[in-house]
């Protein structure tokens, strides 16, 4: 009896230590697994490809109308009154690009444009209706903006400075622009809107405010005593179509297109 209950004392131990010795086994197989899953080296050979998107670029060409507010600033007192005019076009080339290829969130826009710029001179008569006379101009520009930007899933946010040259080609006064007006002129400009993005087209709305730099009017414009000084500003609510040239986007980095 001795003998069998030794028998089964032996055997039970013996049993506990190779059950041991399993559970051991696989809690090291375990961890070692584990470990494994989070190795650098483990995702070397996945076949998923990221695309850097500080390396995308876009170029956009297209056409823009809009509906402008200008007026004439003077040093004096004498009465003018602002324009509105829906005459004013152009063709633009938006290039946006990445800085430093690191932050996807630049361009620049640039085209040729017309519009129309002037204001309305107001003489004040006692006893009668004032007199307004037009001075209205047709000019020519050239834009030069520098774009920051937020691309969202279908639309982009854009927020653009930067300057502009303008040249005065045309006016419907009776004797023509006169010599007074300076017709080429620069000043400084600011843009904002959106684009809503339609593939492979884009449509723009945006507002954008111009301040001229140069004089308006020659300085002794009123009186060869005293100078006046005038400068130009102009308020435009525009819209564009713009179609993306080429492949939406390619890696300049890689020669992917």
């Amino acid at each position: 009896m001795k003998r069998f209950i030794r028998y089964i004392f032996l055997s039970g131990i013996m049993a506990f230590a190779l059950c041991s010795n399993a559970f051991g086994q696989n809690v090291i197989e375990n961890e070692e697994a584990n470990l494994k899953e989070f190795d650098l080296y483990s995702f070397k050979d996945a076949g998923t490809k990221i695309k850097d998107s500080s390396v995308l670029y876009m170029h956009l060409v297209g056409v823009k109308w809009g509906y402008a507010m200008s007026s004439v600033g003077f040093q004096h007192t004498n009465i003018h009154k602002g324009i509105k005019s829906p005459m004013n076009a152009g063709v633009y080339y938006t290039y946006l690009h990445s800085l430093l290829g690191t932050m996807p969130y630049f361009g620049i826009q640039t085209g040729l444009a017309t519009t129309q710029v002037g204001y309305v001179h107001v003489t004040e008569v006692e006893g009668d209706a004032n007199i307004e006379e037009e001075q209205i101009y047709s000019a020519v520009e050239l834009p030069l903006l520098s774009i920051f930007r937020v691309d969202l899933k279908r639309v982009r946010l854009m927020l653009g400075v930067g300057g502009y040259l303008s040249y005065i080609y045309d006016t419907d006064l009776p004797d023509g622009i006169p010599s007074t007006t300076k017709k080429g002129s620069f000043g400084l400009m600011g843009q904002g809107g959106l684009a809503i993005k339609l593939h492979p087209f884009e449509l723009h709305l945006e507002a954008s405010y111009k301040y001229g730099l140069t004089p308006f009017l020659d300085h002794e414009f009123y009186s060869e005593d005293q100078w006046i000084y005038s400068h130009s500003t102009q308020l435009q609510i525009s819209a564009g179509l713009h179609y993306v040239v080429g492949r939406k986007f390619y890696n300049k980095k890689k020669g992917n297109k």
